[in-house]
């Protein structure tokens, strides 16, 4: 029998066509749908020796491990909330030293305020009858001898009227104020000798025509 090799090659055809039509159709499930995402599952580090292939060395491993873990957090935590206190502490010492340095600034301004206005009033004219009070004070006061005018000086400061009392002791020649500075700087009460540095540092026409070296009886204690 002659089957025409055109009909032979149609047969293969069809039986090809077939054939992935029924491949596609068994697998169409898994070529054409789209295979869901499965969430990951992450197991305790905590392990159960009973619900896991792991031997129970290895449990044990692992739960010492997790352990540690848990102690470092828990000293991480302490040592940060020890770093946060040691911060607010050093936050608040620079307010402090903050606070510290404009009180200085404060004080400062203050006494160079005082400083510019007593140096004014030392510009100031003093009445003739005034300066000739002032000039007799000074005269007896040299006459009355260190002793006795460095307790009157004191006692005019005690009343409040330092001012007046060094207006007159600048009155008085350096040789003359040498003796009085000395014995109060030779004194054992702390108010004299206090006092001897009061007019010392106030009357600028002293220390620049006398010094310590010159002072009858050289420095204190000597």
């Amino acid at each position: 029998m002659n089957i025409p090799p055109t009909l032979i090659v149609l047969i293969a055809v069809l039986l090809s066509v077939g054939s992935a039509s029924a491949m596609l159709w068994l697998n169409y499930d898994s070529i054409f749908k789209k295979k869901p995402d499965i969430p990951a599952e992450f197991t305790s580090i905590e392990f159960d020796a009973d619900d896991t292939s792991y031997s129970p060395a290895e449990t044990h491993s692992m739960n010492q491990l997790s352990k540690e873990l848990a102690s470092l957090k828990q000293k991480l935590l302490e040592k940060e909330i020890e770093l946060d206190a040691r911060e607010s502490a050093i936050e608040m010492d620079l307010e402090s030293i903050e606070k510290q340095k404009r009180e200085m600034d404060k004080i400062n301004q203050n006494l160079s305020d005082r400083l510019a206005d007593f140096e004014s009033k030392q510009g100031q004219d003093i009445s003739e009858e005034k300066l000739k009070q002032y000039k007799e004070t000074a005269k007896r006061w040299v006459e009355m001898g260190p002793e006795i005018s460095s307790m009157e000086i004191q006692n005019w400061r005690q009343k409040r009227r330092f001012e007046e009392a060094l207006t007159i002791f600048e009155q008085l020649k350096a040789e003359d104020k040498a003796p009085i500075i000395a014995f109060m700087l030779n004194s054992d009460e702390d108010s004299l000798i206090e006092l001897a540095d009061a007019l010392a540092m106030r009357d600028r026409g002293l220390l620049p025509n006398v010094s310590f070296d010159n002072l009858p009886g050289g420095l204190p204690g000597n």
